[in-house]
C-alpha cells in the first residue's frame, strides 16, 4: 500500500468517527455503524497487507459490503440503482480487464517513443522495434548481476555455500522500496527452513534478487561482486550500450540524505555525480552509519519519477543477447548451471510450464512508470524464442493493462505463428 492508499482508509475512518464526536449522534444505531465501518476497514487492510489481494479490488469488496450492510438498500428503487450499477461495473470490468494481447500490441505501436521490442526464434531476429534506444531497467538489470555472480563463482572468487547473515543483508533494506519483495522473499526461506542460525547461503542470496526481485539483496551482491567487475562483464558479453552499475537502494537515499531534496535540484546532478553519490551512500548502509532499518520511504511520485528515469538503462537488443548467451549455453558450464537455476524459477512456481517448455527463463522490472520483461523459453517442440520487452514513462492505467495482458501477449507471440505474424507486420522487424 502506498501513502495515497492510506490516506484513503484514514479518510473513510475520519468520516466515520467525526460525527460521534456531536454527543446527539452518539446513538446506539450510530455506533453500531461505526462498528461496522471498522470491521471492514480491518477487513481491507488485512486482504491487502496479510493476503497480498489487489487494493483497489479489496476497496470495491469493501464499499460493497457497506451497501449490503445499509438497510436503506433493500428498497425497491435502490436494489434498482445498485443493480445497474453492479451490472455496468461487471461490463466494463470484463472488457477491461479480459486477457487481451492486442492491448500490448497496439500500445506498442502507438507509443514508439516510449517502447521497445526485441524478439528472436530459433537464433534469428524476428524483431528489433525501437530495441537499440536506451531505457531504463528496473530490476531487468539484475540479469546482469547474475550473470557477475555466475561467472565469479566459476572463476573461484566466490562461494555459492558461503553462508551470509540476514542482518548484512537488512543494512541495504529500506521499508517501502520494494513492494514487499524482500518480505516475501524472508517469509518463503522460513516456510522451506532455509535459514541456518540466522544466515543464508549466497546462492539464496542471488534467488532471491532474481525470484523475488530483493533490492536489498541485489545492493549486497553490488557490493560483493563490484561495479567495476560487473561493468566489465557487460562489456564482454557485448552489451555496447549498457549503462554503468550503481546501487538501486542507495539511489533512493539521495533525497533523504543530501541537499537534493527537489525535482530540480535531483535532476540538476550530473549523472557521473548521482551515480558517485548512489554508491556512497550505499558504503555507508553498509558500515551502518545509515541505519536503513530506521528508514521508511515516502516520496512524492515526481521525485520517484527522477530515481525512475534515472535507473540503469540499456536496449532491448543488449538484454536480447544477453538471454541468447544463457538459454543458448554460451558461458562455461558451471556458470551456464547456476544461471539457469536463477532465471528458470517460472518452471518451479508454476508446473504446468513443464507441459509445454523445457526452459523458461525471466526477469522482469517495474516501477510506477515502468514495465520491462526478459524471457527465454524453449518449447518441448523444439523452438526457441527470446523476448524483451521495455516500457515507459506510463501512466497508471497504462502500467495497470499492460501488466495484466503481458503474459498473454508473450503466450500468444511464442505459441502462435499467425499472432506472430500479425506483430511483425504491425511493427516491421525494425
Amino acid at each position: 500500500m502506498n501513502i495515497y492508499a492510506w490516506i484513503g482508509i484514514i479518510g473513510i475512518l475520519l468520516f466515520t468517527y467525526l460525527p460521534l464526536c456531536k454527543k446527539t449522534n452518539r446513538t446506539k444505531k450510530e455506533f453500531l455503524k461505526a462498528a461496522a465501518t471498522t470491521l471492514v476497514v480491518l477487513g481491507i487492510l488485512t486482504a491487502v497487507l496479510i493476503f497480498h489481494i489487489n487494493y483497489l479490488f479489496a476497496l470495491l469488496v469493501g464499499f460493497m459490503i457497506f451497501i449490503l450492510l445499509d438497510k436503506k438498500t433493500y428498497t425497491k428503487v435502490r436494489l434498482i440503482i445498485y443493480g445497474s450499477i453492479a451490472l455496468l461495473i461487471i461490463i466494463t470490468a470484463y472488457f477491461l480487464l479480459r486477457d487481451n494481447p492486442d492491448y500490448v500490441l497496439n500500445h506498442l505501436e502507438k507509443y514508439p517513443q516510449m517502447s521497445s521490442f526485441y524478439a528472436a526464434q530459433n537464433g534469428d531476429e524476428l524483431i528489433v522495434y525501437e530495441a537499440d534506444t536506451v531505457r531504463p531497467l528496473a530490476s531487468t538489470v539484475k540479469i546482469l548481476v547474475a550473470a557477475e555472480y555466475a561467472m565469479q563463482v566459476e572463476a573461484g572468487k566466490q562461494n555459492p555455500d558461503a553462508f551470509i547473515p540476514l542482518a548484512d543483508l537488512d543494512r541495504f533494506y529500506v521499508r517501502n522500496t520494494d513492494g514487499g519483495a524482500h518480505a516475501s522473499w524472508l517469509e518463503a526461506l522460513k516456510d522451506d527452513e532455509k535459514i541456518k542460525d540466522g544466515k543464508v547461503t549466497l546462492h539464496e542470496v542471488a534467488k532471491g534478487m532474481i525470484t523475488y526481485s530483493s533490492n536489498a539483496n541485489t545492493d549486497y551482491l553490488i557490493n560483493v561482486l563490484g561495479t567495476h567487475e560487473i561493468d566489465n562483464r557487460a562489456q564482454q558479453l557485448g552489451l555496447t550500450q549498457h549503462e554503468p552499475i550503481y546501487p538501486l537502494v542507495g539511489a533512493l537515499l539521495i533525497p533523504l540524505e543530501t541537499d537534493a531534496k527537489t525535482v530540480e535540484s535531483l535532476e540538476s546532478i550530473p549523472m557521473e555525480k548521482y551515480r558517485q553519490l548512489a554508491m556512497e551512500l550505499s558504503g555507508k548502509m553498509q558500515t551502518g552509519e545509515i541505519q536503513a532499518n530506521e528508514l521508511s520511504y515516502n516520496a512524492s511520485l515526481d521525485i520517484q519519477r527522477v530515481w525512475s528515469n534515472r535507473l540503469i538503462g540499456a536496449t532491448a537488443r543488449d538484454y536480447g543477447r544477453l538471454l541468447n548467451i544463457i538459454s543458448n549455453d554460451e558461458l562455461p558450464e558451471t556458470a551456464a548451471g547456476i544461471l539457469r537455476d536463477l532465471m528458470e524459477w517460472p518452471m518451479e512456481f508454476n508446473r504446468d510450464n513443464a507441459k509445454r517448455f523445457r526452459h523458461l527463463g525471466a526477469k522482469g522490472g517495474s516501477t510506477a512508470f515502468i514495465l520491462n520483461d526478459a524471457l527465454y523459453a524453449d518449447e518441448l517442440e523444439g523452438n526457441q524464442f527470446v523476448i524483451v520487452l521495455l516500457m515507459d514513462d506510463l501512466n497508471l492505467w497504462q502500467s495497470f493493462l499492460l501488466q495484466h495482458n503481458m503474459n498473454s501477449f508473450e503466450s500468444k507471440f511464442i505459441g502462435s505463428e499467425t499472432f506472430r505474424k500479425k506483430v511483425m507486420s504491425v511493427l516491421g522487424k525494425g
